[in-house]
C-alpha cells in the first residue's frame, strides 16, 4: 500500500502555485494557438494596415533602426484590436460549457487558472504576430543583410510586445466584468481613441504621452522612428520617458490581473 501511495501522490513541486500556473498556461497556450481565428484575425489586419505604409517612402532609408521602427509601428497600428477580440470569449468559454462548478472543485484554484489562462493564451494570440515579424525579418535580412536582425529582436521586445501584452491582460480580464461582445466595441473605441486619434482633433486623448499602447515613445527615443502624436504635442521623448511608456503598460496588465483575482475570489463560494 506505501509503494502505490508513493506512486499515485503527486510531487510536492506539482502543488505549487507556480507549478498549476504553469499547466494552465500550457493547456491555454495548446487551445488558443489552434483556433483558425486566431491567425486569420490578427495576421489578417497586420496585412490591411500594412498594405498602406506609413509614413510612405520609410522602406527605402538606410538606417536600420528607423526602418525597424516603422515597421513595428505598422504592425502595431491594428493587431491589438484583433487580438483583444479572439481573447475576449476566453473568460467565459469555461461558463459557456458548464464547466465552472467542475474547474470550481479542482485543486488548482482561482489565480493559476487565471494567470495561466493570461499567460497562456495571451502568447497564442501574440504567436501570429511574432511569426509574422519573423517572416518580416527575414525578408529585410535578404535585403539589408544580417544587421537587422538584432535591431528586429530589439524593436519587437520595445514597440510591439508591451502593448499587446497590456491588451491581452485586458482581454482575459475585463470580459469578466462586462462580457465579451461589450468589450470587443470597447477595446476597438479605445484603441483608435487612446493610440490613433490625435491631439490635431481637440479631444483629450492619451495618444501622444507616454500612457499610449501604441509604442510611439520607445519608436521614436531608442530607434528615431516616425513620430506622429507626440510630435504635435512638441514632444521629442527621451529614453526615461520611453521606460515610463512600457513600465506604465507592463503594471497596467499586472493591476488588471490581480483586480480580476480579488473580485473572483470574492465572488467564489469556497
Amino acid at each position: 500500500m506505501t509503494t502505490v501511495l508513493q506512486r499515485t501522490a503527486p510531487p510536492t513541486a506539482a502543488r505549487t502555485w507556480w507549478a498549476k500556473t504553469v499547466a494552465a498556461a500550457r493547456y491555454e497556450y495548446l487551445m488558443q494557438v489552434r483556433r483558425p481565428a486566431v491567425w486569420l484575425v490578427v495576421i489578417g489586419l497586420i496585412a490591411l494596415r500594412c498594405a498602406s505604409l506609413f509614413p510612405p517612402g520609410f522602406t527605402s532609408t538606410t538606417d536600420h533602426d528607423t526602418l525597424v521602427a516603422d515597421w513595428a509601428n505598422n504592425f502595431i497600428q491594428l493587431c491589438p484590436i484583433g487580438v483583444g477580440a479572439v481573447l475576449a470569449d476566453r473568460a467565459r468559454r469555461e461558463a459557456r460549457l458548464g464547466l465552472d462548478d467542475l474547474l470550481t472543485s479542482t485543486p488548482t484554484g482561482i489565480g493559476p487558472r487565471l494567470w495561466g489562462k493570461a499567460i497562456g493564451a495571451g502568447a497564442a494570440t501574440i504567436t501570429p504576430v511574432a511569426v509574422a515579424w519573423v517572416g518580416l525579418l527575414g525578408y529585410l535580412t535578404a535585403q539589408r543583410g544580417a544587421g537587422v536582425i538584432p535591431v528586429g529582436l530589439a524593436a519587437f521586445a520595445a514597440i510591439i510586445l508591451p502593448g499587446l501584452v497590456f491588451i491581452s491582460a485586458c482581454s482575459v480580464t475585463i470580459p469578466y466584468l462586462t462580457g465579451p461582445v461589450l468589450y470587443r466595441l470597447g477595446v476597438f473605441g479605445y484603441w483608435i481613441w487612446g493610440n490613433m486619434v490625435g491631439p490635431r482633433f481637440g479631444i483629450p486623448t492619451p495618444a501622444g504621452t507616454p500612457f499610449e499602447a501604441i509604442g510611439e515613445y520607445p519608436a521614436g527615443a531608442w530607434f528615431h522612428g516616425f513620430l506622429s502624436d507626440a510630435r504635435e504635442r512638441g514632444i521629442t521623448p527621451t529614453g526615461g520617458e520611453a521606460v515610463l511608456s512600457i513600465a506604465f503598460l507592463l503594471l497596467m496588465a499586472l493591476a488588471a490581473l490581480v483586480t480580476t483575482q480579488l473580485v473572483l475570489t470574492k465572488r467564489s463560494p469556497s
